[in-house]
């Protein structure tokens, strides 16, 4: 299937970023000349927006396509490729430049020097994917295709997250003036949650259920420095808002997206996942998203029964090859239905053991 202006604009966005490059990477960088550089980038993008999402449409149609979701960059240098390569035909990375433009268009006061590092780190990911994997991975500006009226979109958000705080709370809240009324503190709000909720609140990427909620929402903010400047002044029940909107609006995105542009989320870390799991049963009547949430769960478990490092032994050339040529989510999927195993209820173990049985045998991995 053709894809050409996508392809010609991965071409292009290569050289434009590679213009970049010695500025990013030298002394002299700063909020301004990268806030400048994602002008510019914004710029080239919008001028493709219609052509690259008519293109796109076509591409969905026909092919299994996933996007990487609940993550800034793919991370190559970890092999994080070899992993999101394994199921689907199409692979997609929301432009991940893009994804810190609001930490560089803050007030100058408040902008965090780790901005910058982040930054870096994810300008060297897209440059590796665009120099040694050009067309096997597709940077594009998905927001900016997907979501056609931005203020709309953000007060579905906004919408969605007041319902999850108020699921939360066993509330009523008609805005987040009346919950700040009542609650100021973090005692005060976890008094007020349901067992299930004092568990299943969890912000770092390790087990952190036990904690009470104070230690979660500080231990999140305190190994997350580019939270530092956002949450500066603010009081508890205002930290605890906006951690949880860091989460439960970042699902909900990834699901509107993947609505309005018809691609799989591909979700690797854990916190994002168990998010999904929490929100997910308001959307599973839906056949829609029934489908595209049982296929998001079964990556998940492949992301975490593979062992990357086996796979690594394997040329990535090859290693393409070989899943293009075996439709191993076809095959997973249909071992499921064979097997009878509903995902959402049971059956995560032995979806696990399927991968095992069906893709580490095939590649010849883990024996």
């Amino acid at each position: 299937m053709k894809m050409s202006y996508i392809e010609n604009s991965q071409r292009a966005y290569f050289e434009l970023i590679k213009e970049y490059e010695q500025v990013v990477f030298s002394e002299e960088v700063n909020q301004k000349n990268i806030a400048m550089m994602l002008d510019n980038i914004q710029c080239f993008w919008l001028e493709k927006k219609e052509i690259l999402k008519i293109e796109l449409e076509n591409i969905t149609s026909k092919k299994e396509c996933f996007i990487l979701s609940g993550a800034i960059y793919l991370d190559v240098d970890d092999y994080e490729h070899y992993i999101f390569k394994s199921l689907g035909d199409v692979h997609i990375i929301s432009d991940p430049l893009l994804k810190l433009e609001n930490f560089f268009r803050v007030p100058i006061s408040r902008f965090n020097r780790e901005s910058i590092e982040i930054f870096r780190r994810a300008f060297h990911d897209v440059l590796k994917i665009l120099s040694e994997h050009l067309n096997l991975f597709y940077i594009l500006p998905i927001k900016i295709i997907a979501i056609s009226d931005e203020k709309e979109h953000l007060e579905l958000l906004e919408e969605f997250l007041l319902k999850f705080i108020n699921s939360i709370l066993s509330e009523d809240f008609k805005t987040f003036d009346n919950f700040f009324e009542k609650y100021s503190t973090y005692d005060e709000i976890e008094e007020n949650m349901s067992s299930f909720f004092k568990t299943s609140l969890t912000f770092c990427d390790s087990n952190d259920n036990g904690l009470p909620l104070k230690e979660k929402i500080e231990g999140y903010i305190s190994a997350t420095p580019i939270m530092i400047s956002i949450i500066n002044n603010k009081s508890e029940a205002e930290k605890f808002i906006l951690v949880i909107q860091n989460w439960i609006t970042q699902i909900i995105d990834i699901l509107v997206i993947s609505l309005n542009t018809n691609i799989t989320p591909y979700i690797r870390f854990k916190p994002t996942f168990h998010y999904l799991t929490i929100v997910m049963y308001t959307f599973l009547e839906d056949k829609y998203f029934r489908n595209m949430i049982e296929k998001t769960i079964v990556f998940y478990i492949l992301s975490k029964t593979v062992n990357k490092d086996n796979l690594v032994d394997i040329e990535f050339s090859k290693f393409v090859n070989i899943t293009r040529e075996t439709n191993f989510l076809n095959i997973f999927i249909d071992d499921m239905r064979k097997n009878k195993i509903d995902i959402f209820k049971t059956g995560v173990e032995k979806v696990g053991s399927i991968i095992e049985d069906k893709f580490c045998s095939v590649l010849k991995i883990g024996e």
